[in-house]
């Protein structure tokens, strides 16, 4: 491959701390395979071996190449990217085994990391020719449309592309993208569902997702829900408090684009209002140019639906909602306001909250076992302890006589006017008692 690679026209260099572009689905309804594919840039492996284990990580593979169509699909993924001297080249899953049965050089031995057939090999003109001896590894090269054998180099600029085509349930569908809109549970993130991890059986459903910071993301957690019957927007307000979240806030184009392709677009979550189709609750509220997300999120961003949004012919409609005024569920991405009325049935939960100050959203820690949440309401047990603010019954930054007096007058099961339940569990007694005196003193 060497001749053909310092004879390369590069189109475009992308740094070495660019991300990895989102990944895409190959869709059969496109003709294709329902594999996910997504391209690594130039300069993420110091070498073949590098990606593969990198791709391997994340539950993929290096791609693989079936067909004409296939190439295609994953050259124009790549779109021509390469790096200075090296060209448009990038890895893919091919290897040759050289002690393979019937290994010939430089035809003979490839294989895929699959293990899939090696049916379809589009060499470039003048491939394979084993520069040097030692070019067992395969590249795709984008300007002449092919593959290449190469060498496994430490050269700092190597870029992949990798694919996601495991079925580890069986049901005819790629686990990458039911690991990505929740209809596999993926708590731990790495693309392979946690059913199959633990060898039980899979149940498809709706399962909270991550906005993984590797793609990009915030590291939050959503849920797309439909309640069994339409709801306002107050009443899905404290149906997302209530499960330890809040309704979504949309920070940016990215999050608005995450949000709706991997939760939003999801046709059960919408309803007809008469020509219009009306989406799930999100956050936003306030009117003619007052809006703000209700979990005090700046507001940065929109993504009105035109006609929708400021400025409002109506000021009453002050509450924001995905919306289609075309009346389908298209990739359109736009919201809508609407009055606080029940007009839809679903809304979509963000969960943020790092009350440990670890760095995590603590939903995710839950999810995971980390974090121990036994009254199941989205906060970690841990982050519910009381506090001094708690037992400082009589609010005047004291624990003190006076809150004391107050606990005792309350001993017993709780009444409505009951203040001094301070671990909440439907009495005063003791252990009252016990966590008072343990903040005895000022309030810090």
């Amino acid at each position: 491959m060497k001749n053909l690679i310092q004879a390369a026209v590069v189109t475009l260099f992308a740094a070495s701390t660019a991300q990895a572009q989102q990944s895409v689905q190959w869709k059969v309804s496109d003709g294709g395979n329902g594999h996910w594919y997504q391209f690594s840039p130039v300069g993420s492996f110091g070498s073949w071996t590098e990606a593969q284990e990198a791709a391997s990580d994340e539950g993929g593979h290096l791609a693989t190449l079936a067909s004409p169509g296939e190439l295609g699909f994953v050259e124009t993924l790549a779109q021509c990217v390469g790096c200075p001297g090296w060209g448009p080249s990038w890895a893919i899953g091919g290897f040759q085994n050289r002690a393979a049965p019937g290994y010939a050089e430089p035809a003979e031995g490839w294989q895929w990391v699959t293990g899939e057939p090696w049916s379809y090999s589009p060499w470039s003109p003048g491939e394979p020719n084993d520069s040097g001896g030692s070019e067992d590894f395969l590249y795709l090269h984008c300007n002449l449309h092919g593959i290449n054998d190469g060498g496994d180099p430490t050269n700092g600029c190597i870029a992949a592309v990798f694919e996601w085509s495991a079925d580890c349930n069986g049901d005819g569908i790629v686990d990458y993208g039911q690991c990505h809109d929740g209809t596999l549970p993926d708590y731990n993130g790495n693309n392979i569902p946690d059913c199959c991890e633990r060898g039980e059986a899979c149940e498809v459903g709706n399962y909270p997702v991550q906005w993984r910071s590797e793609d990009g993301g915030n590291g939050h957690w959503y849920r797309g829900e439909r309640a069994s019957s339409f709801v306002s927007w107050s009443q899905a307000k404290a149906l997302a408090v209530a499960s330890g979240g809040s309704l979504t806030s949309i920070g940016d184009a990215s999050e608005s684009q995450w949000v709706y392709a991997w939760i939003a677009s999801k046709g059960w979550l919408w309803a007809s209002n008469g020509p219009y189709a009306v989406g799930p609750w999100i956050g936003g509220r306030g009117g003619s140019g007052n809006w703000r997300w209700d979990d005090g999120t700046a507001w940065t961003y929109s993504a009105w639906y035109p006609g929708e949004g400021p400025p409002s012919p109506d000021p009453t409609e002050q509450f924001a909602h995905f919306f289609n005024g075309a009346g389908a569920v298209v990739p359109a991405n736009r919201w809508g306001d609407y009055f606080d009325v029940l007009v839809t049935p679903s809304y979509i939960i963000e969960w943020s909250a790092d009350c440990n100050g670890d760095g995590i959203v603590d939903y995710g820690q839950i999810l995971q076992g980390q974090l121990a949440d036994l009254n199941s309401n989205g906060i970690p047990d841990v982050c519910e302890q009381p506090t001094c603010v708690d037992a400082d019954l009589f609010r005047d930054f004291n624990v003190n006589g006076a809150d004391l007096g107050i606990l005792l007058s309350q001993w017993g099961p709780n009444t409505e006017l009951t203040v001094s339940d301070i671990n909440e569990d439907g009495f005063v007694n003791g252990a009252d008692l016990g966590i008072l005196l343990s903040f005895w003193g000022a309030c810090p």
